[in-house]
């Protein structure tokens, strides 16, 4: 991965950190999200080649059971089945968590599409019976990080195509060879 493209992904990465830290703050009794749940992380994710890169810079730091666990879970991993990533330790920990994508930092406050403007989703265990979401604090924000996105990838071509999580971290496999 190139540094230029490794820095710019990171900057992107810590803007959304910053600004989910402060829902987090505000809302952190209805919010259920803690490490061994990991009920979001049971579905497939597609992320950008770009984020796959930084995927396998963080695959490749892992001590070698790890990275062996990971890959053979990535190898048997069937998309778009409800199956955990395979990245995640069989307590329910991210193993990758500095290094996690995009839209697994945002899990766990409201989340707002801006194809679906309209409404925000949330976990079901998260924000039950809450009626007072601060929309500043929510929707501003991820229009932002939509906005940036697309700004990243205006000059990030990887950043333009996805695959799922397992297909980023197999590719590790030809990359090594």
């Amino acid at each position: 991965m190139k540094e230029a493209s490794r820095d710019r992904l990171r900057r992107h990465l810590r803007v959304i950190d910053s600004d989910v830290e402060p829902v987090v703050q505000r809302y952190r009794a209805h919010i259920e999200c803690a490490k061994g749940c990991s009920d979001c992380c049971q579905q497939t994710f597609r992320v950008s080649h770009l984020e796959g890169a930084y995927l396998r810079e963080g695959l490749a730091g892992l001590p070698n059971d790890v990275r062996a666990d990971i890959m053979q879970r990535a190898s048997e991993y069937v998309p778009d089945e409800r199956q955990p990533c395979p990245v995640l330790s069989e307590e329910g920990g991210c193993r990758m968590y500095a290094h996690r994508p995009r839209i697994c930092r945002k899990y766990g406050i409201p989340l707002w599409n801006p194809q679906r403007p309209d409404r925000v989703d949330t976990c079901p265990k998260n924000f039950g019976g809450v009626h007072d979401i601060d929309a500043a604090l929510i929707v501003d924000p991820q229009a932002r990080w939509a906005e940036a996105w697309i700004d990243v990838r205006n000059v990030e071509e990887t950043a333009r195509t996805t695959d799922t999580i397992a297909a980023h971290l197999l590719q590790a496999l030809t990359d090594d060879a």
